[in-house]
C-alpha cells in the first residue's frame, strides 16, 4: 500500500527537495499528498500579492496547495488529519505546532541546511560562511517540540569553497538537498535507519536570525576585526551585501559591496594601518590595513546599479586628484 506525504516550505531553496519528492513518487512507492506554505504576501511598490517559492514551483506541479494563516487552525487540522498521513517533511517553513507534528503516523522530519548540532537556528549559511568553516552539509531529522533538536537521520557533507558567498554556499547545499531528501525517504519508508541522539543542550555555534543591523558596519567594526574575519563577514552577508559609509572627495557616500574576493598578505614587516579602501589602481579596489588586502569585485553606491570595481574607479575616482585611500567611516 502506497504511503502518504505531505511537504511544507517557502522559498527558493526548497524547491529542489519538493522537484525530488515529486519525482521520486513513482519508484518509492508513495503519494504527495500536497504542499503547505506561507499565504501570498504583498511587496514592490505596486503592493500585489506574491506567491511562494514553493507555491509557484506545487501549482505547476499539479499539487495541492494549503497556504494557513494559522497552523492551529482547527479546520486546517482537519483538512490535514483527513489525508491519513504517514510523513510530513519540512524543508525552510516555520515552526509546526505539535498538533500538526504529531499527525502523521512515522512522524515530521525536518531537513536543516547544517551539520547538526552545529549551526542550529535560523541563519546556518550565513555563519558557516561568516565563522570561516571549510566544511558544511545537510541533515535530516525528525522533528521534537524544540528547534533542531530531534533525533538525526542522515548528513550529507560538503566542502566550502574559500571565496564562496552565502548565495554560493545556499545553491550548493539545494542541489545537494535534492539527493538526500531521496535517500531519507527510501530507508526511512523502508525502515532501513537508526536514529541518532543529539546533544539536546548543545549550543554548538548557534545560527542566529540575521538582523537588519548585521548588514552596516563601520571604522568601530575594523578596529576590532581582522582582515580574514572582515573578508568572511561580508561575503556570509552578500547578497544583499555589506553598507559602509566612506569619504569620497570630502563627501560622505555610503556603498554598498556585493561581491569580494583574492585575499592575501602583502607585507609582513611594515606597521599595521588603519584599515581603508586603497583605490590606487584603477583595476584593483581593495579593502586593506598595509599588511593584508582583499579584493572588492562587485559594489553599489546606495540605490544605484551594481557595479565592477573598474565601473566603480571609472565614474567615481579616475578625474578626481589624490584619491588613494577612501577612509571608512
Amino acid at each position: 500500500m502506497k504511503k502518504s506525504i505531505l511537504f511544507c516550505g517557502t522559498p527558493l531553496f526548497a524547491v529542489a527537495s519538493l522537484i525530488s519528492l515529486f519525482k521520486h513518487q513513482g519508484n518509492l512507492n508513495y503519494t504527495l499528498k500536497g504542499v503547505v506554505t506561507v499565504p501570498d504576501k504583498k511587496s514592490g511598490r505596486g503592493h500585489k500579492l506574491q506567491e511562494s517559492a514553493i507555491k509557484k514551483e506545487a501549482i505547476k506541479l499539479g499539487l495541492e496547495v494549503f497556504t494557513p494563516y494559522d497552523l492551529n487552525d482547527p479546520k486546517f487540522i482537519s483538512e490535514i488529519k483527513s489525508l491519513n498521513l504517514d510523513l510530513i517533511i519540512v524543508v525552510a517553513f516555520k515552526k509546526l505546532p505539535k498538533s500538526l507534528f504529531e499527525l502523521p503516523k512515522i512522524g515530521t522530519i525536518n531537513l536543516h541546511a547544517s551539520l547538526l548540532p552545529k549551526y542550529r537556528g535560523a541563519a546556518p549559511i550565513n555563519w558557516a560562511i561568516i565563522n570561516g568553516e571549510k566544511e558544511t552539509g545537510l541533515t535530516t531529522f525528525f522533528i521534537n517540540d524544540k528547534i533542531d533538536t530531534g533525533d538525526i537521520l542522515f548528513q550529507n557533507k560538503i566542502s566550502i569553497n574559500n571565496e564562496w558567498h552565502a548565495n554560493d554556499l545556499h545553491d550548493a547545499l539545494m542541489q545537494e538537498s535534492y539527493e538526500i531528501i531521496k535517500k531519507t525517504i527510501k530507508n526511512v519508508l523502508s525502515g532501513l535507519y537508526i536514529r541518532k541522539k543529539q546533544d539536546k543542550e548543545s549550543q554548538n555555534q548557534y545560527a542566529r536570525k540575521i538582523q537588519k543591523s548585521d548588514f552596516m558596519i563601520n571604522s568601530d567594526f575594523w578596529k576590532k576585526n581582522t582582515i580574514l574575519a572582515g573578508y568572511n563577514f561580508i561575503k556570509g552577508m552578500s547578497p544583499p551585501g555589506i553598507k559602509m559609509t566612506i569619504l569620497l572627495n570630502e563627501d560622505q557616500k555610503n556603498i554598498i559591496i556585493t561581491r569580494v574576493g583574492g585575499l592575501k598578505k602583502i607585507n609582513n614587516s611594515r606597521e599595521k594601518e588603519e584599515t581603508h579602501i586603497d583605490a590606487s589602481s584603477k583595476n584593483e579596489i581593495t579593502i586593506t590595513n598595509g599588511i593584508s588586502l582583499f579584493h572588492i569585485k562587485k559594489l553599489k553606491m546606495e540605490n544605484s546599479k551594481e557595479m565592477s570595481a573598474k565601473d566603480f574607479y571609472n565614474g567615481f575616482i579616475k578625474n578626481q586628484e589624490n584619491i588613494e585611500r577612501i577612509l571608512i567611516l
